[in-house]
């Protein structure tokens, strides 16, 4: 969809991240979870089977309908950990390399990565140990995962909960933690890193009782956790300019990520102007006594406006006008009493 910010236009697009088929993990073959996300009207799609680009290979990247599907992959380290989402990859990198040579690998080639399930923080449960990330002192990333929604799951899991939790999985979905939110805004104050929603979808039958429950089909996770981008032209007919294009807003920070539960996002707007200029979510502009943020949520909520990964204000309401009067990098969250519900990337003010 489009609207005009200022005197420009503005293309939002919405998809989901990191999926997983039958070529690893998953429990649907490519086609069919294509199908499910064309039904429900997903813009993209962003399959990271682990350890494998053969639905690439298999031709399945490309426009199908409307829907732009790009295929990349999960890598990680000896041990497991530091798993690593790698789109636009050449190749599947050796499973020898270390995280620092897998990440620079990555780099020198100009592939986007992304942090996967940075800071999964469980108990073991059965075969599905927590997968996270270890290694900080690696440079190279271009973003991470904020909200990964079978980490949060899983994460939330009890004896006593597990069968209320299997059969409606989203009660589970709160948000990102503030411990992740925490390192994520440390390090934009650093240099950019985009933070992302991630569905992490496998549709995992698990036993209940006499019944099996597929936790998260996919058709459910692709009605939860969503990431937009915003665009300044519509995504072009053209399949690889239009990878390139989602892969420019992600690497800018030209996102947002939403709960639907909590109703659609696509109406929300988060900028900054002042007589300088105008510039969205991602952008970076000058400070002068003029400079004010600007939020417009679908409907109202908790908002909340935090500045170098400090809450400044916080207030219930569907707009909201914040003059910003010192330097720094600002992000905006919305919630519903105390369920995460939409969060911005950053913009940078004078910095």
């Amino acid at each position: 969809m489009d609207r005009k910010i200022g005197n420009r236009n503005y293309y939002y697009f919405s998809g989901v991240v990191h999926i997983h088929t039958t070529a690893s993990d998953g429990t649907e073959g490519i086609e069919k979870i294509i199908a499910t996300g064309k039904e429900v009207g997903l813009d993209f799609m962003m399959f990271a089977d682990h350890m494998t680009l053969e639905h690439k290979e298999n031709g399945h990247e490309g426009w199908h309908g409307k829907t732009l599907v790009v295929i990349g992959y999960e890598h990680n380290d000896a041990a497991d950990k530091n798993h690593y989402l790698l789109f636009g990859s050449p190749r599947v990198y050796p499973a020898s390399l270390t995280t620092r040579e897998y990440v620079a690998a990555a780099a020198a080639d100009r592939v986007l990565g992304i942090l996967a399930h940075p800071d999964e923080n469980r108990s073991r449960m059965g075969k599905y140990p927590p997968y996270p990330w270890t290694e900080w002192s690696v440079d190279g990333f271009q973003g991470m995962e904020l909200w990964n929604q079978m980490s949060e799951w899983m994460e939330k899991l009890t004896p006593w909960n597990k069968v209320a939790l299997a059969f409606s999985p989203r009660k589970s979905m709160v948000g990102p933690t503030e411990r992740l939110l925490k390192i994520w805004d440390e390090i934009n104050l650093k240099k950019r890193c985009v933070g992302l929603a991630s569905v992490d979808a496998h549709a995992f039958p698990i036993k209940v009782g006499p019944l099996t429950v597929s936790i998260f089909p996919y058709k459910v996770h692709f009605k939860a956790l969503r990431t937009h981008i915003i665009l300044s032209e519509p995504l072009a007919e053209d399949f690889e300019t239009a990878r390139e294009q989602l892969f420019d807003a992600i690497r800018e920070s030209r996102v947002f990520f939403s709960n639907m539960r909590w109703g659609a996002a696509d109406d929300f707007e988060f900028y900054a102007v002042n007589d300088t200029g105008l510039v969205i979510t991602g952008g970076t502009l000058g400070l002068d006594d003029r400079t004010r943020l600007l939020v417009k949520l679908p409907r109202r909520a908790t908002l909340k406006i935090i500045a170098d990964g400090q809450k400044v204000i916080e207030t219930v309401a569907d707009e909201l006008e914040y003059t910003v009067t010192r330097k720094g990098i600002y992000r905006v969250e919305a919630w519903k009493k105390k369920r995460g519900w939409i969060f911005s990337n950053h913009i940078r003010i004078g910095v």
